[in-house]
């Protein structure tokens, strides 16, 4: 339980919240309110769920006011400044939707995605007069993984998170592979800067593309090859406030799912591989058998059996890989990691940056 003294000129309160006896003589109307919250408790912690926006949180106090009006007030920090104001009337209970409190959280500041910690506690106003409780307590939430539209193309992409349940950490991915022709300025992807798609067909139509995304070259994907090799963090080819995955942030996704030894079958969609894979796609990853392109040729290899993804870093000498490849052509290489139907694991991998393989984004921090 949190207890923390108010500043009046900060919150602007004409009276004492839960007024101490040794706090002084009162006049009639300024007698202290008492306020004691039941609910929620302290230290509540929660995803706001997209899928389910009306699910609920009840917000209720007990009071021997019987002439308040009440409003909860939530804000950022434990002092309760700029803070955003509910009101609730006569009654003293008010339950808030996960939609309500993703609006809050919005209002308060915090970006798309993000998580905060919300600190809250409920007032009372009589007569003008207003008295804050200084039970304040908080919540851990954070904000609906609600679908991501690039204004590039309006294309829509789903959206997850990756948490690490010890150090809470997490990182928020685009669970749709990218499908854009032109960077966050406008500029086309094309020419050396290579961007292949499927050609529908009668057998396959517009939902191939839709759902396995475009084929990039490594060069593609991070525009700006200097930064790459510097170990910068890239936009490339990614909407403005996301970038290009590292391979610390690939590591982190692999090592977070249920089990590290079979992370591919965490992270594979249940349909969209061979007949025989499988896939529990338990964070919504959505991993797809998109198959990949060799080297600009436009046909699309081990569609629905492989996937590939690139992501900014590079090899350098003295790297730990698999297969030991020779260092003397790291210089026209970078990481990938990929799988094939029939694994449950994720290999890692580096390739040359002219094949063209799928491209997922990590939002900024």
């Amino acid at each position: 339980m949190k207890k923390v003294l108010f500043s009046l000129a900060a919150l602007a309160l004409v009276a004492v919240a839960c007024k101490k006896p040794n706090d002084g003589p009162t006049k009639p109307d300024e007698k202290p309110v008492n306020i004691e919250i039941v609910s929620p408790d302290d230290l509540e912690v929660a995803d706001l769920d997209y899928e389910n926006q009306g699910k609920s949180f009840d917000f209720e106090w007990e009071s021997d006011a019987t002439d308040a009006d009440w409003s909860i007030v939530f804000s950022l920090d434990e002092s309760l400044s700029n803070p955003k104001e509910i009101a609730v009337g006569k009654a003293t209970s008010k339950k808030l939707t996960h939609a309500d409190l993703d609006n809050i959280l919005n209002d308060l500041g915090v970006k798309q995605y993000n998580a905060a910690d919300l600190y809250w506690t409920i007032k009372a106003t009589i007569k003008s007069k207003e008295n804050l409780c200084d039970d304040v307590r908080s919540m851990a939430l954070s904000r609906f993984l609600s679908p991501f539209i690039d204004s590039r193309e309006n294309h829509s992409y789903r959206v997850c998170k990756v948490s690490d349940p010890l150090s809470g950490d997490y990182f928020i991915w685009l669970a749709d592979n990218l499908r854009e022709t032109k960077y966050s300025d406008g500029t086309p992807i094309e020419g050396e800067l290579s961007v292949q798609f499927f050609t529908p067909t009668e057998a396959i139509g517009q939902e191939w593309v839709d759902i396995f995304g475009g084929y990039y070259t490594w060069i593609a994907a991070v525009r700006n090859v200097n930064d790459a090799v510097d170990g910068k963090k890239v936009q490339g080819v990614c909407p403005t406030g996301w970038h290009m995955p590292t391979k610390g942030e690939f590591d982190f996704l692999i090592n977070n799912c249920t089990a590290a030894n079979t992370p591919a079958k965490d992270l594979k969609d249940k349909k969209l591989w061979a007949d025989g894979a499988v896939g529990d796609n338990t964070i919504g990853f959505n991993m797809a058998g998109a198959g990949y392109i060799w080297e600009g040729n436009k046909d699309i290899l081990e569609a629905k059996s492989f996937t590939a993804f690139w992501m900014s870093t590079i090899p350098v000498e003295g790297d730990v890989i698999p297969w030991n490849p020779p260092a003397s052509e790291f210089y026209h290489q970078a990481y990938s990691y990929s799988t094939v139907a029939a694994e449950s694991g994720m290999a890692l991998y580096v390739y040359d940056r002219s094949r063209n393989y799928s491209v997922r984004c990590v939002l900024d921090k």
